[in-house]
């Protein structure tokens, strides 16, 4: 899939832009603060609903205004379908995002996430190695949301039954009954089950790829990838929410199932977050979003968008050619932002070389 044009209104310090990007190499530059971040996570709203900084949507209204708006035409792999997308976010908490697809009006997120996969590759990114455990489980559940079809509505389910489940826990005001827990337990541990072998059959598809790019990368270190389930390897899930059912409830929350899983990564036996430089997890990071695009083609025919904010942060020359040349081999569209237009991108391809600073009257840098 490709962005075939993106027009942004009062999104942060931009008031209005409109861009007909290349459907190969779009390259953001200018100078600190006229916009380049705030373009990238233009994109990221339009694609996932929010901004990869993880900013507040209200702090990403232009100052003074009330809303910003995003529109774009989506071309669909393969495909000759072009896909109108809009999306509207207030200032206001209180006001839910309105989003069109296509002349359909919703408030669900997930149907522009369908529409739009996307890898974003940016300096803070670096708590997908170092952060929580849900950072790794979100980065092995965007592969299999996009590769399994059927992960959406099990997860789905599995979500609501978790809150149900977690609701009765923290219910002081009724009896605590245990048998009211065994519908719940049974249809919870049979969900995780299944969620954890679609995440299994993803993560050994992606292996080879990680493999191959962790040792182009970061050569002579040597990777292992391992999914932590949630619950110990060898026992039942449904005999664990039994048996832990009171510490359950102390707790208020649900200590063992697929919502708890991480994936483990280790360099040279030892944890990567303790052992790898910034520098190093910065390519660790480039290697595991390359992967997934990789993956998602060969198992789907479908193409990512990729975003990379300050290319040149923490990754010298080879790297960054290593990073190009991959997004550019698989034909994936590449956003990327720098301080000046001097980055040197790979031969025989298309790009767009894009001034933000230029194209922006003076009152809204």
């Amino acid at each position: 899939m490709l962005i075939k044009h993106i027009r942004i209104n009062n999104f942060r310090n931009i008031e209005s832009l409109d861009i007909t990007p290349n459907s190969l190499v779009n390259l953001i530059y200018g100078p600190n603060g006229c916009g380049k971040t705030s373009f990238l996570e233009a994109i990221s709203c339009l694609a996932i609903g929010r901004s990869f900084r993880k900013a507040k949507n209200s702090n990403l209204v232009k100052s003074g205004e009330q809303n910003f708006t995003l529109t774009a035409k989506i071309e669909q792999d393969n495909s000759s379908l072009v896909d109108h997308i809009g999306l509207l976010r207030s200032k206001s908490r209180s006001e839910p995002v309105k989003i069109s697809i296509n002349g359909h009006k919703t408030t669900r997120l997930l149907d522009i996430i369908d529409k739009i996969s996307l890898q974003i590759i940016h300096p803070q990114g670096t708590v997908l190695i170092s952060g929580e455990p849900s950072e790794r489980r979100g980065y092995l559940d965007w592969g299999v949301y996009y590769s399994q079809t059927e992960f959406k509505q099990k997860w789905l389910i599995y979500r609501r039954l978790l809150e149900q489940r977690n609701a009765l826990l923290k219910n002081k005001n009724q009896p605590f009954i245990p048998q009211q827990f065994e519908v719940w337990d049974d249809m919870l541990a049979n969900l995780s089950e299944e969620i954890t072998n679609m995440r299994n059959n993803y993560l050994a598809d992606l292996l080879p790829e990680l493999e191959r790019l962790t040792a182009a990368f970061l050569p002579g270190l040597k990777f292992n990838f391992l999914l932590s389930q949630g619950w110990e390897k060898g026992l039942k899930l449904r005999d664990l929410l039994s048996l832990n059912l009171e510490k359950d409830r102390v707790l208020g929350y649900t200590f063992y199932g697929c919502h708890r899983a991480d994936l483990k990564i280790k360099v040279n036996s030892f944890p990567a977050g303790e052992t790898l430089s910034r520098g190093q997890i910065k390519l660790l990071i480039c290697a595991m979003k390359l992967s997934q695009g990789t993956v998602l083609y060969k198992k789907t025919g479908k193409r990512c968008i990729y975003l990379v904010d300050d290319l040149n942060s923490e990754l010298d020359q080879h790297s960054r050619e290593l990073l190009l040349n991959e997004i550019l081999n698989s034909k994936n569209q590449l956003f990327i932002t720098n301080i000046t237009d001097d980055i040197q991108l790979p031969a025989g391809g298309s790009s767009l070389r894009f001034n933000i600073k230029e194209s922006l009257a003076p009152a809204q840098q």
